[in-house]
């Protein structure tokens, strides 16, 4: 199936090219601009991340050196050192307090372990969640004397704690009497105060289990643990919920291993509603676009197809054979350039025309002439040859007799040739009449046989038999036959001519006794000018056959089984209600 099935307008083309080119562009303008909105985003969103890490960080050594400088000043000084030398534990928390509450943090807390973990002293803080057992003095007394610092995670709560060594000299070495551990928990006041720094991320504390601080709401944050868990392998930056760029950092504890980590949650739903608010603005220009575009191109295209539109019609017009139009040129672009060529081109075809309806005049004159001549030479040829035999000599009353009715015959039928040429001038046309077959092949035999020669003419024609044609043409048809039978027979010979009747025709066959046809010529001996006679002009047999042709027969050369040539002239069957009219008119029986 042909598709589109019906064909479509050039203006239409036109509109879906443009439509096709401008959402194009602007499906590649808008992806562009996408791509460059997210591109920002992501480089927003690197910065803030960058931002927010430098913030924790500088909050932390600010807290940590705060805790450190605290520690480290308290475990320095000779009053310390003396209370904790009484190992009496009344008296080194009244020491430890009085100090602690001059220069510590409110929000941090301050204990006071011995050697072998105990808790002797809580400072700080009312309500401490930490507890002693939970810091590991083992396994990170090799590391002392220096100040150690990192996070402890106990039960629920997570801790940042700086532990503080108290040495006193000894007869061989120095010897630990205390340690100090400040620090304090990590709750959602601690995520706040890194939001007022890095007001554009979120902060969450947690591990593989729970979350212990967030500036999120907790059900928002329900799931991350589970999330960074699934994804434990991967360090940096993530996608979490569709909603945020996570990047999360691992949080060292006091003895150097992994105990939390710090997640920074940067908000991207500014950079989803700026690409929304871009896609609704480029379908919007993109709607106004193609609206003007399309309301241009067809302006523009009614303006540039007006001259194709002309030269369609002037095509249609000289299709139709009116070679007198011509199409409007105006200017001198491409188009008026081809409309004039289109112009020169209409006037080239129409002397064209005109040489060939001239030169078809000539032709039909000229076939017309050698048709004439062809016709009248039997016929004249017939009444010079009489005419001849009447001067030369005296001849027999019945012989003069018969020279004279040949004469008249002829002269009879120059007459009719001539009215018939004169019919076709005035372009008048005759009808077919039905005649009887035997009379017209006996008048056709009676010409020929008056002409010098020993051709034997035998007729095998039923006498009632009748035809419809034009009486004077199918005698020449039968006359151009006999003739070329007789040429053919130079030295004597016989025809036979025979009649058969089938379903739709009247065949007549011509057969005579001559050489016969040559094999190369069969093909094409009905052909115009074609002739085996050097005086011959080739036209007998073709005009002949038209004749047949013209009243619904045919003229065709037959298979003969013998030596010599046969033809079949066609004659188409008469109706029976025409052959009932014919005999009424004859008197006899179709």
């Amino acid at each position: 199936m042909k598709w589109p099935p019906h064909p479509v307008p050039l203006r239409w083309r036109v509109f879906l090219a443009t439509s096709i080119t401008v959402t194009l562009l602007f499906a590649i303008a808008g992806w562009t601009l996408e791509q460059y909105v997210i591109s920002v985003a992501d480089d927003s969103a690197r910065a803030e991340i960058q931002a927010s890490i430098r913030a924790y960080e500088a909050v932390w050594q600010a807290r940590t050196k705060v805790l450190l400088a605290t520690t480290a000043v308290m475990g320095a000084m000779s009053d310390v050192r003396a209370a904790f030398a009484t190992k009496d534990d009344k008296t080194i928390r009244d020491s430890a307090e009085e100090l602690w509450s001059r220069v510590s943090d409110q929000s941090a807390f301050f204990l006071v372990l011995s050697p072998q973990g105990r808790l002797i002293s809580t400072l700080g803080e009312k309500e401490v969640a930490l507890r002693a057992p939970t810091i590991p003095l083992s396994a990170v007394s090799d590391r002392f004397p220096a100040q150690l610092a990192g996070y402890l995670r106990d039960g629920g709560s997570l801790f940042y704690v700086v532990l503080t060594p108290v040495y006193v000299a000894g007869e061989s070495k120095p010897f630990l009497l205390n340690v100090l551990c400040a620090g304090f928990r990590i709750d959602d006041r601690m995520g706040r105060e890194l939001k007022t720094l890095a007001p554009g991320s979120e902060f969450v504390f947690l591990d593989n289990r729970q979350v212990y601080a967030s500036t999120l709401n907790r059900d928002l944050v329900s799931g991350l643990p589970a999330f960074l868990q699934s994804s434990s392998g991967a360090r940096g930056k993530q996608l979490w919920r569709n909603r945020f760029i996570l990047f999360h950092r691992p949080l060292t504890g006091i003895d150097r291993g992994a105990v939390a980590e710090l997640g920074i949650l940067y908000s991207y739903a500014q950079a989803r509603s700026s690409l929304t608010n871009l896609r609704r603005v480029v379908a919007f220009a993109w709607f106004l676009t193609v609206a003007a575009a399309l309301a241009i191109s067809s302006y523009l295209t009614r303006r540039v197809l007006k001259p194709v539109r002309l030269l369609d019609a002037a095509a249609c017009a000289i299709a139709a054979g009116n070679y007198q139009y011509r199409v409007p040129v105006r200017g001198s672009d491409e188009l008026s350039r081809l409309a004039n060529t289109f112009n020169q081109m209409c006037e080239s075809i129409e002397r064209a025309q005109e040489d060939r309806i001239h030169q078809e005049q000539m032709n039909t004159i000229a076939r017309l002439g050698t048709s004439l001549v062809h016709d009248l030479r039997n016929p004249l040829a017939a009444i010079y040859g009489g005419a001849e035999m009447l001067v030369d000599g005296n001849l027999p009353a019945d012989q003069t007799c018969r020279i004279a009715q040949a004469i008249y015959r002829a002269s009879h039928r120059l007459q009719e040739l001539l009215r018939d040429l004169l019919n076709v001038s005035r372009e008048r046309r005759t009808e077919p009449e039905v005649c009887r077959l035997r009379e017209l092949v006996e008048a056709a035999a009676e010409s020929v046989a008056a002409r010098p020669g020993h051709l034997a003419i035998d007729i095998s024609i039923d006498p009632e038999l009748e035809v419809t044609a034009y009486p004077i043409r199918t005698e020449r048809v039968f006359v151009n036959l006999l003739s070329n039978s007789a040429e053919a027979m130079s030295s004597g010979g016989s025809v036979f001519m025979t009649a058969r009747l089938t379903s739709s025709s009247v065949d007549v066959y011509v057969k005579d006794t001559g050489p016969g046809i040559p094999a190369e010529m069969r093909g094409v001996v009905l052909q115009p000018f074609v002739s085996g006679k050097r005086s011959g002009l080739g036209l007998g047999l073709a005009l002949s056959r038209q004749a047949m042709r013209d009243i619904g027969g045919d003229l065709f050369l037959a298979e003969n089984g013998s030596a010599g040539a046969c033809f079949c002239v066609r004659f188409p069957k008469i109706e029976m209600k025409a052959a009932a009219e014919s005999s009424t008119s004859h008197g006899a029986p179709a």
